[in-house]
């Protein structure tokens, strides 16, 4: 399987956190569900078609601020209403993502991308995605002990001793009952220069960390 290096800009974005209603929080990087959507967007996959791939993201933002949109909503009666509510925002955003999946899907990927017409987006609709650069990746090998140089999804199942806000993320999800049941990942947000070591992940051919969500290829 070859693994796909992908360097992203967004001006602003909001990775909104679920069940934040009132307040539209932000994940400080998009979760895998996100990402995983962006990439079966581009890979122009069918309603309910799904292509495994394993996700590492790592990345970093200037600042954080607020603004106001307008919600709307069904109320009884499917009447329509609006109220105004606070939404988080991240400012210049620069993300490294690392997509692993079978050959015929990374190539997919990356010739959709560089021959790509249309516009690509990261969260929200508004949310637009400038590729810096894109590359599948030649050489990749094993690491013992490394310092995070960057912040980071760390998940459950590499071990580490830096300090980190936990979270549970959204990968991918099956329909049951007409009903989203999301499949989750418990992972650590780790912060560049955290104190602390991350022990046996991968390290590219550019010395940058990846830190896959999944063990091994994920099956639904």
């Amino acid at each position: 399987m070859k693994i796909l290096k992908i360097k992203l800009y967004q001006e602003t974005a909001c990775y909104k956190k679920p069940f934040a209603n009132k307040v539209a929080e932000t994940y400080p990087l998009p979760p895998y569900s996100t990402v995983i959507g962006m990439f079966h967007k581009i890979l122009q996959a069918n309603p309910g078609e799904y292509f495994p791939m394993n996700i590492s993201i790592q990345g970093e933002y200037e600042s954080i601020f607020s603004n106001y949109q307008n919600l709307r909503m069904y109320k009884g009666n499917n009447k329509v209403t609006a109220m105004p509510r606070n939404v988080h925002q991240l400012l210049n955003i620069n993300l490294i993502i690392h997509v692993q999946a079978e050959d015929e899907i990374v190539d997919k990927i990356y010739t959709n991308i560089i021959n790509g017409t249309e516009t690509f987006t990261l969260g929200r609709n508004e949310d637009l995605v400038r590729i810096d650069d894109i590359k599948i990746l030649e050489n990749v090998e094993k690491v013992e002990e490394v310092t995070i140089k960057r912040s980071a999804y760390i998940p459950e199942w590499i071990e580490t001793m830096a300090s980190g806000i936990n979270y549970r993320l959204n990968t991918t999800y099956q329909i049951k009952n007409d009903i989203r049941q999301w499949n989750k990942v418990n992972v650590k947000y780790v912060e560049k220069h955290s104190n602390g070591s991350v022990f046996e992940t991968i390290e590219d051919e550019d010395g940058d960390y990846i830190f896959f969500y999944s063990k091994e290829m994920p099956h639904l």
